[in-house]
């Protein structure tokens, strides 16, 4: 899967990392390190004390949050599969810019964790129960936010373009159809969660409507002020030609022109 620049209609892998998504990016790795020495080191110490277990969940209720920072890792009994915190991380690289931009970065970081939060507490079902690991419930959730706040663009599913609300409908579809099945070492249940508290905080159901109109209501309010913002700053750099002709303008200015007429027009 690969996103799309936002408003071209033309696909794009940029690495726009933002403030939220790089601290969430440093904190997963970070922690998969350690539980990296604890592997290779056959200590299964680390993974007890915060891998989420559905029997230790009540006297270690951490672990409902923890879990979604560890992932495959050498350990005794477990394997190496550096795929799964690769595949996840890159997932939120690609979309979680444009879900940070749009809620705000507290917002996004509490909504990341509530996405991670609901897809553990799933896997405490008893037919779900089973030791999890992994961020992928919380990355679904992102993705899922994605798809609701920029429902037509186009993204890559099987190399084939389609709309990103496509792609979460396809993806909802296999994981709540793979949870009903056989689980095959994924915990798809934790997908699941993750999904649907992503769509209850953004569309809401009854109980939840009016927190999902503030959300809208704000991220609108955002993109408002972020144009705004866009426009003064290209009203300051117009009027410094126009008073002091163009060939006063400094290469900073000129770059900082053409940098944010594009900004304003995807916007």
């Amino acid at each position: 899967m690969r996103s799309a620049r936002l408003g071209s209609g033309s696909f794009s892998f940029g690495l726009d990392i933002t403030p939220m998504v790089r601290k969430l990016l440093i904190a997963t790795f970070a922690v998969w390190f350690v539980q990296l020495g604890f592997g290779f080191a056959h200590s299964n110490v680390f993974e007890d004390l915060f891998a989420l277990n559905p029997q230790q969940v009540l006297t270690h209720p951490w672990q409902l949050l923890t879990y979604m920072f560890l992932h495959s890792a050498p350990s005794q009994g477990g394997g190496f599969n550096p795929l799964h915190i690769l595949l996840n991380m890159l997932m939120l690289v690609m979309f979680g810019g444009a879900v940070e931009r749009e809620l705000g970065s507290r917002r996004f970081l509490r909504f990341y964790l509530i996405c991670g939060l609901a897809g553990g507490l799933l896997t405490l079902l008893p037919p779900f129960r089973a030791i999890t690991v992994g961020a992928s419930g919380a990355v679904l959730g992102v993705l899922t936010a994605f798809g609701l706040l920029f429902p037509d663009t186009p993204v890559l599913l099987f190399f084939i373009p389609v709309p990103a609300k496509v792609l979460v409908i396809f993806l909802a579809l296999l994981n709540l159809f793979s949870a009903a099945g056989a689980q095959g070492g994924i915990s798809y249940i934790a997908h699941v969660g993750g999904m649907a508290a992503a769509y209850v905080m953004l569309r809401g159901v009854p109980f939840f409507g009016r927190v999902s109109r503030n959300w809208e209501l704000r991220a609108r309010q955002r993109r408002e002020q972020r144009r705004a913002d866009l426009r003064q700053h290209m009203d300051e750099i117009l009027d410094k030609m126009n008073r002091e002709g163009r060939e006063n303008l400094t290469q900073q200015d000129w770059r900082t022109l053409l940098d944010e007429s594009r900004k304003f027009r995807d916007k």
